[in-house]
């Protein structure tokens, strides 16, 4: 296994900053980086290079390199970015799992995990920026103003639920929505006024005797003139905190948002085309490749674009799934790490079928002489469209 230690080791990359360099010597080889605005724009998501390092090819959003001295400038490019990047060698999910580092690296796992720390709260009452550990909890307060950002349950917030532990097998499934007075969280009550509706498995007719029939689960009480339903809801996973069980909640109170803030500018958090990637998954594919054609090869190249050959998940219908950009992206995959015609690969794809199953069989049959003789049918077909 190569030595990561020093790429690994915070104090290397800390030293390298405070130098103002763009040069740095890793395992006694010289790395030259372009300035960190040259970085930017070689490593923008929107009509970025191919290959933003000599090495390093973007496929699918990830990062493929080719060799030690490859990775070694991709690591030093992202922190000088801004990543945080995560050797996954030393995940506790494969030492849990128990995959050894062998493994990873021979089946082309993503050994890096790289992303940015760009996620805030804006909260609504002041417009600060504020952290986002906790901002959807009921009763959150905003740490600069102390105004709530978020109540899970308010006046008039509809609740589908059902009872735990119900008294009769006869119930099944069943479920009802109740409308919401208030939610006492730490007394550990919900109050509901009596109106009951169905939920999606019980009948409106039987809404009332489900209620009735858990009346040892709830009690009538009398508040402000209101006669309300009071049950346990302590809103925990623990079941045995509460005698319901809810399904879905409508009607919020928001305070803040979600957003996104780069390079001192603020993105709404589901912005599409935001200027770099996010996080990236970075795959040391020296390992492995080149690729020969083989019955399994065409697993990794639909993996190279976040897919898979698993044809039942998708629509029968022929509905689209494939597009352009995919086979161009998987035609990278094929130029770079395996040992399959790439020219043919830019061509015969153009006249792959573009529903989920079908694509799949089509990119398998491109992929193994196994499948010759369908993809040749397939091409006959098609050429005839």
């Amino acid at each position: 296994m190569p030595n990561h230690s020093k790429t690994s080791d915070a104090r290397f990359w800390t030293r390298w900053r405070l130098s103002g360099a763009v040069a740095t010597v890793v395992r006694s080889v010289k790395i030259v980086l372009p300035n960190r605005s040259e970085l930017l724009e070689l490593f923008r998501t929107k009509d970025g290079p191919d290959e933003p390092l000599p090495g390093v090819i973007a496929i699918g959003g990830d990062f493929y390199v080719k060799s030690q001295a490859a990775l070694d400038a991709l690591l030093a490019a992202l922190h000088v970015i801004g990543y945080k990047v995560d050797n996954l060698r030393e995940a506790d999910y494969r030492k849990r799992d128990g995959v050894s580092v062998k493994r990873m690296e021979k089946k082309g796992r993503s050994l890096w995990f790289g992303s940015l720390n760009i996620r805030r709260g804006k909260c609504n009452s002041c417009r600060n920026f504020i952290e986002v550990t906790g901002i959807k909890s009921h009763g959150h307060k905003c740490e600069s103003c102390s105004a709530v950002t978020y109540y899970k349950i308010i006046d008039g917030s509809m609740i589908r639920f059902r009872f735990q532990r119900n008294n009769s097998k006869d119930w099944g499934m069943a479920d009802i929505s109740m409308k919401a007075k208030r939610w006492d969280v730490e007394a550990g009550y919900l109050y509901l006024y009596p109106e009951v509706t169905g939920g999606l498995w019980l009948r409106e007719d039987k809404v009332q005797a489900y209620l009735d029939a858990n009346s040892d689960k709830w009690e009538m009480v009398e508040e402000n003139g209101h006669r309300l339903i009071r049950v346990r809801y302590s809103g925990s996973y623990r079941l045995e905190d509460s005698d319901i069980t809810t399904i879905d909640i409508h009607g919020h109170h928001w305070n803040h948002k979600i957003v996104l803030v780069w390079e001192g500018q603020e993105y709404d958090e589901w912005f599409s085309d935001f200027p770099v990637r996010q996080s990236v998954n970075i795959y040391e594919a020296w390992h492995w490749a080149p690729l020969p054609a083989s019955p399994e090869v065409h697993k990794m190249v639909l993996g190279s674009i976040g897919s898979n050959d698993n044809k039942s998940w998708h629509l029968q219908d022929g509905t689209r799934w494939f597009t352009p950009k995919m086979f161009a992206e998987m035609g990278k995959f094929i130029r770079h790490f395996t040992t399959l015609d790439a020219d043919a690969w830019d061509s015969a794809s153009k006249q792959f079928r573009i529903d989920g199953p079908g694509g799949i069989d089509d990119i398998a049959a491109f992929c193994h002489p196994k499948f010759a003789s369908d993809f040749a049918r397939v091409m006959e077909a098609t050429m005839t469209r």
